[in-house]
């Protein structure tokens, strides 16, 4: 039996439930955000919670983000009443600290799935028991941790081997000592110019003291597929090359945010081949056209490709990642040396793309645009907030409303197209286009119209 939002009522629902959901009051809200406030209390208290919990020692699954004021003593009883506890969700439940992590290390053994996402008291301790005390553990998710270091990622590498899924989101300590060490391959090529500048002395942390991981060649975790290191901006190429030796089957990948990443890193991906069909690596400013192009290259089943807010990317990078032939999810926002010439190659060579970003590319226009519509049959979302051509009459009416407190002075125009409204939005710049044709054809002169008249005056 499962139960969303409610507790067992009675003795033999509590022994039958299987399945315990809390979801959070305001999904709005956003519960490790210091700034957020948010007087209502959850549906469902920690005390509330604690009394039942005795009481289901059938449960199989707890989704608890919905009781930020969960307690260790509350987890404590689950891990110790619950021995076919297979998925665990504390996401930013504040309450829980290393204490209640310890204990279920050490009695729900046959967890597989657990999130831990901005649960602020967690450490390198409690999370080293969790990943040595958790054999069957194929997801983890610890986005958010400000506690956590290296260490706890080294330990996640050498004993938690059987991971499918591993999200370490904005785990702003996370260095490149928590990833395998390989060695450095010499950077050859055009712009190899002898040897590198000695670099100034720089005094080391305790961290950046810790020794090497050095990991035997046969041991890889061959079973992880997702992996999302969005926003340590602490990690360089090479941890980028640890995780590619040592993980060489990952088919999702989000170095999002990433910033000291480089073209180096870039190159170190190709080596996932086929395996790779989704990259991130939206504001890597370090990155170029080289490094995007020599990826696109060498991953040919790329299906979910960002690029977004890389400035130094040109119209090449559309134009090969326009030759995937699975494309289906393009963002391509932030480029400011995008042009029409991309979005032209984009309408005649990838027929099965769905989605695409081009926000803030301010040097498309309209017939960039109408190429797309015209071609791509199969498109779905597209946005192009930020672009000034879409200022245009009668465009707005196509475009889904602005989340509230969206400022087009601050942040530009907003026009984003879903469903039925991005072929509405095509059919419209046709007619457009078909009123500018026979305006110049009767030299009459063209004036824009923001309704669906084909009339010239």
């Amino acid at each position: 039996m499962s139960y969303v939002d409610a507790l067992p009522s009675d003795e033999e629902s509590c022994y039958y439930a299987e399945h315990l959901e809390f979801r959070p009051d305001d999904p709005s809200y956003d519960s490790h955000d210091p700034s957020s406030d948010n007087d209502r209390p959850p549906p469902i208290t920690d005390d509330e919670l604690a009394s039942v919990l005795p009481r289901c020692p059938n449960l199989t699954s707890a989704l608890l983000s919905g009781i930020p004021d969960l307690s260790d003593r509350t987890l404590i009883l689950l891990a110790t009443r619950a021995p076919h506890l297979a998925r665990l969700s504390l996401a930013s439940c504040r309450g829980i600290t290393d204490l209640g992590l310890s204990a279920l290390a050490a009695h729900a053994t046959a967890l597989t799935a657990l999130t831990l996402s901005h649960v602020r008291g967690a450490t390198d301790r409690s999370l080293a028991r969790l990943v040595r005390g958790l054999p069957q553990l194929r997801a983890l998710e610890m986005d958010g941790l400000p506690l956590v270091t290296a260490h706890a990622v080294r330990d996640v590498w050498l004993f938690a081997r059987g991971l499918r899924r591993w999200s370490m989101s904005g785990c702003m300590h996370v260095a490149d000592e928590g990833f395998p060490w390989v060695p450095d391959e010499p950077q050859g090529g055009v712009g190899a110019a002898g040897p590198p500048t000695p670099a100034r002395p720089k005094t080391k942390t305790w961290l950046e003291s810790l020794p090497p991981l050095v990991l035997p060649a046969t041991h890889k975790l061959t079973e992880l597929g997702s992996l999302d290191l969005s926003h340590c901006a602490r990690i360089t190429d090479a941890a980028v090359r640890g995780v590619v030796a040592h993980a060489p089957r990952i088919r999702e990948l989000n170095l999002a945010g990433c910033i000291e990443l480089t073209d180096r890193a870039l190159r170190a991906l190709c080596a996932l081949g086929g395996h790779l069909v989704l990259v991130d690596i939206a504001g890597l400013w370090r990155v170029t056209d080289e490094g995007v192009f020599a990826l696109a290259s060498a991953c040919r089943r790329l299906r979910v490709v960002d690029v977004s807010f890389i400035p130094t990317l040109s119209d090449l990078v559309v134009l090969e990642l326009a030759s995937l032939p699975r494309l289906q999810h393009l963002a391509a926002a932030g480029l400011p040396r995008l042009t029409d010439h991309a979005l032209c190659f984009l309408a005649e060579h990838t027929p099965s793309l769905e989605t695409l970003h081009l926000s803030y590319c301010t040097q498309l226009t309209l017939d960039g645009v109408r190429a797309v519509l015209r071609r791509l049959t199969k498109l779905a979302h597209l946005n192009l907030t930020g672009v000034p051509a879409l200022r245009r009459r009668g465009v707005r009416r196509f475009s889904e409303p602005p989340s509230e407190g969206y400022e087009e002075g601050k942040q530009g125009v907003y026009r984003e197209f879903r469903g039925g409204k991005v072929q509405a939005l095509g059919a419209f710049l046709e007619k457009e286009e078909w009123r500018r044709r026979e305006a110049e054809r009767a030299n009459v002169p063209f004036r824009p119209r923001g309704d669906d008249s084909r009339a010239l005056y």
